[in-house]
């Protein structure tokens, strides 16, 4: 698998975690009736703000940089349900801020209503997001402007760029079929797979003691749905997995984490549940070979290498890209956890003591 794809799983793999704790938290919050993992949650909404805004530019620019050529020509099949996903995840977060505001402001009931009205945009955003990212790797509702040779000679001979430039970019080889983009059974029975990992995440992060059977329930559920799906419609990911002995071990230390979280006090579950997921999608970014549109390019779909900018492009990118990373989303991350989730949860703490 080229280095260059695998490197581009990691701001994928992040943003994707950061996400599962704001979408996990946000859906929850409404339907739990322990007041003290009600409290927790609404302190994690209020410091993900600028982390998930920032691993999102993270994650545009890295794509930008690695695969430039290919965005002109896939513009037109990804562009109309990206900028829904985009615009969506605004109010989402707008409705998030007017919550924190008014709890602020002492108004608990209307702080709560805005809570529960951002929860179906945070699942609509998840949604969206699968849709993307199912359709990128299966093909599904993705079709070919051109005849499949003259797209494979263009992509192997890496002459992309020269041809959309020749045509001064009217090109677009690759166009949106939504209703097949949106309905397709992989898309919907991986999405139900990945809400119910969520749901399992959600209880390990905040040792949810008295909800470790849902949670039990909701990750033995997650694996079914994710194999069945990928063996059905991706068999080049169930086909690395099953076969993996990684992959194994890696499902029972998600049991043993569920566990420790609720019945034992893991220190540090927060840290341990994001690290265990942020590596479960660099996994799976490994099991697909780095293939991607199998549907739209059968039998094996179309290395992700083919699509990639120039190595001189790559090489000055890479590092600086890895910099960022380091730097901008480790920061804010290291920012918001010390101003905002910490500081709110020592003064929650002192609000406590003074009752």
């Amino acid at each position: 698998m080229n280095e260059y794809v695998l490197f581009f799983f990691i701001p994928l793999a992040w943003f994707v975690t950061m996400f599962m704790i704001e979408a996990g938290s946000i859906v929850m919050y409404p339907i739990c009736r322990i007041s003290t993992y009600k409290e927790k949650m609404k302190l994690v909404l209020g410091s993900l703000w600028a982390i998930i805004a920032t691993s999102l530019v993270w994650l545009v620019v890295s794509l930008d940089s690695m695969f430039a050529p290919v965005m002109f020509a896939t513009g037109e099949a990804l562009f109309g349900i990206l900028m829904t996903l985009i615009i969506i995840l605004a109010f989402h977060h707008y409705l998030i801020g007017s919550a924190e505001g008014a709890d602020s402001l002492g108004k608990e009931s209307t702080s709560k209503l805005l809570f529960i009205l951002a929860a179906p945009l945070a699942l609509l955003v998840a949604f969206l997001g699968n849709t993307i990212f199912t359709s990128v790797f299966s093909g599904y509702g993705i079709g070919l402007k051109l005849p499949l040779t003259t797209v494979a000679t263009v992509l192997e001979k890496h002459e992309l760029p020269e041809v959309i430039e020749a045509t001064h970019g009217s090109i677009q080889v690759f166009y949106p079929n939504f209703t097949s983009m949106i309905f397709n059974p992989f898309n919907w029975v991986f999405f139900i797979g990945i809400v119910m990992y969520v749901v399992y995440f959600t209880i390990v992060f905040y040792g949810i003691k008295e909800r470790a059977i849902l949670g039990f329930a909701g990750l033995t559920l997650s694996i079914i749905l994710v194999l069945i799906s990928t063996h059905e419609w991706l068999p080049i990911v169930f086909n690395n997995a099953i076969g993996n002995v990684g992959f194994w071990i890696y499902i029972i230390i998600l049991y043993l984490l569920l566990y420790a979280s609720t019945y034992r006090n893991l220190p540090w579950k927060q840290a341990w549940i994001f690290f265990f997921t942020f590596l479960g999608s660099i996994m799976f970014g490994v099991f697909t070979n780095g293939n991607i549109l199998v549907d739209a390019v059968p039998p094996t779909g179309i290395p992700a290498s083919l699509l990639l900018t120039n190595s001189v492009t790559l090489s000055a990118s890479a590092p600086i890209l890895a910099g960022a990373g380091f730097l901008v989303v480790g920061g804010v991350t290291a920012v918001s956890y010390k101003i905002l989730y910490k500081s709110a949860l020592e003064k929650a703490a002192r609000k406590v003591e003074t009752k």
